[in-house]
């Protein structure tokens, strides 16, 4: 298989709703967070390099409190993220995307990633030019109009919630971020929306494993649950 894909793990959040902690270095299941992302983007035949975006304050807190570093856990590279999530993104992709045909962005708040669902997402990209995982939309949706009173119920046919890995061939991903305009249009959710902004349809690709991102300290137990039980392949 070809190595024709590089990989970034953006790790350069805050925290805001885990206690203002940057989510990469807590604890799940003994290990940081940020190990399981790198590991499961290293076991992908198709991964030639890993850049993990992630600040000098951060590393250095990863190794006073876990003895270790992104480079020890598997990363080839770390840059320094920036003041919004698409920057740092941007920093990554540009880092990294120099040798290689396609680059993929993942969050490390998304622990549970498997390697078998992130080469989905590749093999997708590589037919279709670019794609996201996601996972379609079971609940039932209600809409409010400025208070807690629902308004409209909301047809989820056709809907689906984004993940990451979302990723993009490296010339499609820089005119991306090379064509938003932050001032003018606000700030990306993530990488395809900045993608459609510049006429691209990402294929979504539903994920076999859990794929959650982890935002509250419910969700780390969940994480910790379904690893103890083998629920994650």
């Amino acid at each position: 298989m070809v190595s024709d894909t590089a990989a970034v793990i953006v790790a350069a959040g805050q925290g805001r709703r885990m206690g203002g902690t940057n989510k990469a270095l807590m604890r799940l299941n003994g290990q940081p967070l940020l190990a399981y992302s790198i590991r499961a983007f290293r076991a992908c035949a198709s991964i030639g390099r890993i850049v993990v975006v992630m600040n000098d304050y951060d590393i250095k807190r990863m190794q006073a409190e876990w003895s270790t570093s992104p480079t020890h856990l598997g990363a080839d590279l770390t840059v320094a993220g920036g003041s919004e999530r698409w920057i740092s993104s941007r920093n990554g992709v540009e880092a990294i995307c120099d040798g290689h045909d396609y680059v993929l962005v993942h969050d490390a708040a998304r622990p549970l990633i498997g390697s078998t669902d992130i080469e989905s997402v590749i093999s997708s990209m590589r037919q279709h030019g670019c794609a996201i995982a996601a996972e379609p939309l079971a609940d039932t949706l209600k809409q409010s109009c400025g208070d807690t009173r629902v308004t409209l119920t909301v047809d989820r046919q056709d809907l689906w919630r984004a993940q990451t890995p979302q990723g993009a061939k490296c010339e499609t991903m820089l005119e991306a971020f090379s064509s938003w305009d932050a001032k003018a249009m606000g700030l990306p959710t993530d990488e395809s929306m900045m993608l459609e902004k510049i006429g691209r349809h990402p294929e979504l690709v539903a994920c076999s494993n859990p794929n959650f991102k982890l935002t509250s300290p419910r969700d780390l137990y969940v994480a910790e649950a379904l690893l103890q039980c083998g629920s994650i392949s």
